[in-house]
């Protein structure tokens, strides 16, 4: 099925607070690991995960504040790109490596330079409660200890969750002109009090702005979590084409933001497999001036 409004929206709005908390926050840590075999095939190819999730792939972090892209591998202390000795893509949302064949043979190095979101981020369908208490989270390795690589299946926080909430279209103007209003929900889990609010500052302020609607064609990843026909990607170069004077086709408006901490006795005496986590919920109200019956 082809992508339709909600998709669109719900895409760009993830990779918007993404650009929009490593930007505004510097959100993220430069550092370097060991890939290590996960024993797992993903698609055919042999999987090889760091000890962290996710890294950075907006090459406008890099520019303006120095993030490491990860676009190469260090193999036996030779430099190997896409393309060499079977390496093949990056998962970025993963954090691992793949290969088309094996690699990993007794006295082989794996490594490679990278930069670690201080706050993966994910769209999801599940209900706050189950999020909140019912899924097991690890907490995000230290980029100082040495571990062994993620499998696919481990979820790790900090974490921020993007749901869409419900939407409505609202009559605006004669000729079938409309005003569609969205309402998406983050759900944020933080390991620390500093982290979370600084956070919640951060997307508070977005009130009264424009989340860049990006068309399915532009979308900059594949299946593999790479770059899409190998092109790098920029998240102020792939949004500068959209200007705000055209918000019907470039962009949807931030109308009102609201943060809620998450707390109190109902919640302390809820059965919380996640003690430690730190919770807040950001709820966003989003408008668009569209035609939708044409």
């Amino acid at each position: 099925m082809q992508a339709q409004y909600d998709n669109i929206v719900m895409s760009s709005a993830l990779l918007w607070l993404d650009h929009t908390i490593l930007n505004k926050g510097a959100a993220f840590t430069n550092t370097s690991s060991f890939f290590y075999d996960v024993n797992s095939l993903y698609n055919g190819y042999n999987t090889y995960g760091s000890p962290f999730r996710q890294f950075v792939a907006d090459e406008s972090i890099k520019n303006i504040h120095g993030a490491d892209i990860i676009n190469n591998v260090t193999l036996n202390n030779g430099l190997t790109v896409r393309g060499m000795n079977g390496f093949s893509n990056v998962n970025y949302e993963q954090g691992q490596v793949y290969f088309s064949s094996p690699v990993t043979n007794p006295g082989t190095t794996l490594s490679g330079d990278f930069s670690v979101k201080d706050f993966n981020t994910y769209i999801t369908n599940d209900l706050e409660e189950k999020l909140l208490f019912e899924t097991q989270f690890t907490v995000r390795n230290k980029t100082d200890l040495t571990a062994a690589g993620l499998p696919p299946s481990t979820m790790t926080y900090p974490a921020i969750f993007l749901k869409n909430n419900g939407s409505r279209n609202e009559p605006l103007a004669f000729g079938g002109t409309d005003q569609t209003e969205t309402d998406i929900r983050a759900i944020i889990l933080s390991d620390d009090q500093y982290k979370i609010d600084a956070v919640g500052s951060i997307l508070r302020d977005k009130v009264r702005t424009f989340i860049p609607l990006i068309p399915e064609a532009n979308m900059p990843f594949n299946a593999l979590g790479d770059y899409k026909n190998n092109v790098q990607y920029n998240y102020t170069g792939l949004t500068s084409e959209n200007s705000p004077d055209n918000v019907s086709t470039t962009g949807v408006f931030i109308d009102n933001v609201y943060t809620s901490k998450i707390g109190g006795i109902t919640y302390t005496q809820k059965t919380n497999i996640n003690p430690n986590v730190f919770s807040m919920i950001i709820d966003f109200e989003i408008s668009d001036i569209r035609a939708p019956r044409q």
